[in-house]
């Protein structure tokens, strides 16, 4: 017994002794020889963007970390559901986009000490919040984009998906089978909502997650009222149908809005620039077909 109770105490301290031997030489080893193929070529693009980076982007770049901690790990996922929103585009990442805001500051920092300098205290404030909006907007813009894109394919996808459905395809392969049919954003989150469930995610789980990258309306709608029915069990051709039609509706009531909001604008652009270059036609018009000689008057004045 004695014997035994002694064993217990140098395995374990043999296997400290291995995890310690262990961990020393992960430490003085590069981290590529722990990478496969795919992450060693993602490494390579990355240091080639890097090298290529400009003097400026490189003195951004170090202030990248103090920025990071400033937002804090909510304007961390704020931003990563922004470029999530965008479509992840290649070479965008929070870091990236914390680099592009402060090359704009290091960039507007001259003009920040001018201002000051002659006394303008208002755009030497301005100054900062034009360099957080101006590589945001473009995020933005792409995101805005891909919403409006998500959400006039949608009906259409689901037209199509729940007539493959009712060929007696399961939902799954259905999915797959119209994927193929198109293109563009719709495309890649049901794509990747795909190899999410492929890999052992839930179909709750998985549709959740595709509602909060694409941050789209309509997506949200369709992935409501599909995990309601899913979970009660009503058809899925007809709740399919049902969700394309809803859809379609909210489609032509936001049409018809944003022709309402069309009509004001149309009307200053025409009271702006027609207004006044039909006034001036007219008086001058009339000035010439008067005869009235405007030098005669102009002598009689002096």
């Amino acid at each position: 017994m004695g014997q035994f109770s002694s064993l217990w105490p140098a395995l374990g301290a043999t296997g400290a002794l291995l995890v310690f031997l262990l961990g020393y030489r992960m430490a003085r080893t590069s981290p590529r020889d722990y990478l496969d193929a795919g992450d060693l070529i993602l490494l390579k693009e990355e240091r080639r963007r890097e090298a290529r980076l400009s003097p400026v982007s490189r003195l951004a770049a170090r202030f990248v970390p103090r920025l990071r901690r400033l937002i804090g790990p909510a304007g961390v996922r704020y931003l990563q559901q922004m470029i999530d929103q965008a479509g992840r585009p290649a070479g965008v990442s929070v870091d990236a986009l914390l680099r592009s805001v402060c090359w704009w500051a290091v960039l507007l920092t001259p003009v920040v000490v001018l201002f000051i300098v002659q006394g303008q205290v208002l755009p030497a404030l301005l100054c900062p919040a034009v360099a957080v909006l101006l590589p945001l907007a473009r995020i933005s813009g792409q995101g805005r984009r891909r919403r409006e894109s998500i959400d006039r394919d949608l009906p259409d996808f689901l037209d199509i998906l729940a007539v493959t459905v009712n060929a007696g395809i399961s939902f799954r392969s259905a999915l797959a089978r119209v994927t193929d049919r198109f293109e563009g954003p719709i495309s890649d989150e049901i794509r990747l909502t795909l190899d999410q469930m492929g890999h052992g995610a839930s179909t709750k789980v998985a549709f959740l997650s595709m509602q909060r990258r694409s941050g789209s309306t309509a997506m949200r709608s369709f992935t409501t009222a599909f995990l309601q029915a899913d979970e009660l069990g009503a058809p899925l051709a007809e709740t399919l149908n049902q969700i394309a039609l809803d859809m379609r509706r909210e489609s032509a009531q936001m049409l018809r809005r944003k022709a309402s909001q069309t009509v004001p604008k149309v009307t200053l652009v025409t009271s702006l620039v027609m207004v006044p270059a039909a006034l001036i036609l007219v008086i001058v018009g009339l000035a010439i077909g008067s005869g009235i000689d405007f030098g005669s008057i102009s002598e009689a004045l002096r």
